[in-house]
């Protein structure tokens, strides 16, 4: 996995869990949302198509300890990546937040956020999809010409048991 595929896998996967201070139209529960996810342990399967239409899925698993990501080809790479890591890179990023309106997630009732974020010379737009439990059930966003759409799992995180060390902090 190339370093650049890597580093918009991590953004892509953690621009929902930004913290930094959000533009004062985001409700008040878009802002806990950000901070009770980014807190949970979590598992996303992530469908990216890019520029000419080619999909692929790919899955993160962040425990409190460590992130996991299987690519497209199956492949599992573990990373010594604390969720408290995640949320502390994120403090220079900028964001801004708009709240959107109400919809429905596997027939749950969620309120809709669009959420910008910058890092760097990288851009993230997405929208997400916050549950009455406080949690981010859906993603949708674009980087790099490419679109993600990502859902959520708190119940099911159980990571890997056989995944190469990648590194990490």
């Amino acid at each position: 996995m190339s370093k650049h595929a890597h580093r918009a896998l991590v953004l892509t996967a953690i621009s929902a869990f930004a913290m930094p201070a959000l533009a004062d139209d985001c409700a008040s529960a878009a802002k806990s949302a950000l901070v009770n996810s980014g807190r949970t342990p979590v598992s996303v399967t992530i469908i990216k198509t890019d520029a000419q239409g080619k999909k692929s899925t790919t899955r993160t698993i962040q425990t409190v300890t460590n992130k996991y990501v299987q690519t497209a080809s199956g492949k599992w790479y573990s990373m010594n990546i604390a969720i408290k890591d995640l949320i502390d890179d994120t403090k220079t990023t900028q964001v801004t937040c708009h709240r959107r309106g109400a919809d429905t997630v596997n027939g749950d009732p969620v309120a809709t956020y669009e959420i910008q974020v910058a890092d760097g010379d990288v851009m993230n737009d997405s929208k997400i999809w916050v549950s009455s439990k406080n949690l981010i059930t859906k993603s949708e966003g674009s980087m790099a010409g490419a679109r993600y759409s990502s859902g959520y799992d708190y119940a099911n995180v159980t990571p890997p048991t056989e995944a190469t060390p990648m590194g990490g902090h």
